[in-house]
């Protein structure tokens, strides 16, 4: 309770982003619209449903304050931030001026909108957000030290970013944004979810997969009320990044697996439910987690002063030696990708397309065995600018075709092997799977 009062009084004063805009918290509000019970609050999980506590409600807001306190901190050195990681390898090599974007710009956009789903180019893309987890939140990117790795560089995020352009942030909407300027939606700055400059990129770190249903709220509460958003008329695309808290910390502690693997598929079938009934004209990019022996391997190719970290922020990786939590661990990978490939969520004016972008990654990001640093932030967990460069290209050309590239360079080279529409191939993949 001391260090949630010291960071009540450090964020008296801070309790603004820089925007100068009011922090509003309407997260009891839409708890409630989600379905969310309120229950006591016990150090022991509960087995079955989502809930929160009475514990949670009250310090909710004392824990957004001391987080913005930290980020507003923290980003006050952001220049000597970028210059480090631009020493290290962490940054993606600026593009040049000169340098034209690798794809033919003319046929982006439809001359007309689409009416159907099948028919849609980047360029008819008019409102982009994002949710999931730390990754897309843009937790840690410039992470230097303990402090920072708490500072969410949202602007960052391979799906949800657009700060800059594509010459030095490679993101899915920098890219978007040269097929149709008018793009909206982007994280425009590094900042909290709650935060106005995060727009529709509702991220949060830490977030679990049982968490996606007032995420899905959260979203469809700011595009209902903004004016810039024609909910009728405008075709909105939506990435999520899920799953590695649960396989991390999460499905370990649970006593009833078969209750926990119950609950996240009634989850997730409810938020994309709830999305689908309630967003018309939506395409959902959805990337599926790698599969538990890749992230096993990962971990194990990991340098050895990132083990430590590695199994602090993933303590279930010793119990995934012990075959029950390994198989559940792998339902539970499995259940997302086929509640996201359900016929029910294929129709004009709707879709999910799942997309297997981090299968293997420890074996494409590594050198003589051993992961490449310059791929990962300085927790060894989250992914550095760069690696948040490559997913982004790599996002992108799973957008046109299941590719399934299986050599080094298009892993490691934003650039290397771009997949671009043209008159074969115009239109955004609604259907299949890349994994």
């Amino acid at each position: 309770m001391l260090l949630l009062l010291i960071l009540t009084l450090l964020s008296s004063t801070r309790s603004r982003p820089e925007s100068g805009v009011e922090i509003v918290n309407l997260s009891t509000q839409l708890l409630d619209q989600s379905g969310f019970k309120q229950l006591p609050f016990r150090l022991k999980p509960y087995n079955e449903g989502v809930y929160y506590t009475k514990l949670d409600d009250r310090l909710r807001q004392i824990l957004i304050n001391g987080r913005n306190w930290t980020q507003v901190t923290v980003l006050s050195k952001i220049d000597s931030l970028l210059e480090h990681n631009a020493k290290i390898g962490r940054l993606q090599q600026p593009v040049a001026e000169d340098y034209s974007f690798p794809c033919d710009l003319s046929k982006g956009r439809s001359p007309v909108p689409p009416s159907h789903i099948t028919r849609l180019r980047p360029g008819d893309i008019d409102i982009v957000a994002a949710f999931g987890d730390s990754t897309h939140a843009g937790t840690g990117i410039l992470a230097l030290g303990w402090r920072d790795l708490l500072t969410e560089y949202r602007g960052f995020s391979y799906g949800g970013g657009g700060i800059e352009s594509w010459r030095t942030v490679l993101t899915v909407p920098n890219i978007l944004k040269l097929y149709n300027p008018n793009l909206y939606g982007y994280s425009v700055a590094h900042c909290l979810a709650v935060d106005p400059n995060s727009r529709f990129n509702v991220a949060e770190p830490m977030l679990y997969l049982l968490d996606l249903p007032f995420q899905a709220h959260v979203l469809i509460d700011r595009l209902r009320k903004d004016p810039k958003v024609d909910m009728a008329k405008h075709w909105k695309m939506i990435s999520i990044h899920v799953g590695p808290n649960d396989m991390c910390a999460e499905l370990c502690h649970r006593d009833d697996l078969e209750a926990f693997l119950r609950t996240a598929k009634s989850v997730m079938y409810d938020t994309f439910r709830v999305l689908r009934d309630n967003v018309p004209r939506l395409l959902i990019n959805f990337v599926i987690q790698p599969e538990v022996h890749d992230m096993l391997n990962t971990i194990h190719k990991m340098p050895q002063d990132c083990k430590g970290k590695a199994y602090f922020f993933c303590h279930c990786y010793p119990k995934y030696k012990e075959s029950h939590f390994y198989n559940a661990a792998e339902r539970f990978v499995r259940m997302q990708k086929e509640i996201a490939s359900m016929p029910e969520f294929q129709r004009d004016d709707f879709a999910i397309v799942n997309h297997g972008i981090l299968r293997n990654i420890s074996d494409l990001w590594s050198k003589n065995g051993v992961l490449d640093y310059t791929f990962m932030a300085n927790d060894c967990i989250h992914f550095s600018q760069k690696a948040h460069a490559v997913l982004a290209k790599l996002l992108w050309n799973s957008m046109f075709a299941p590719t399934d590239y299986r050599f080094t360079e298009a892993w490691s080279h934003p650039f290397e092997h771009f997949l671009c529409p043209n008159a074969e191939n115009l239109f955004l993949r609604t259907k299949g799977d890349q994994y």
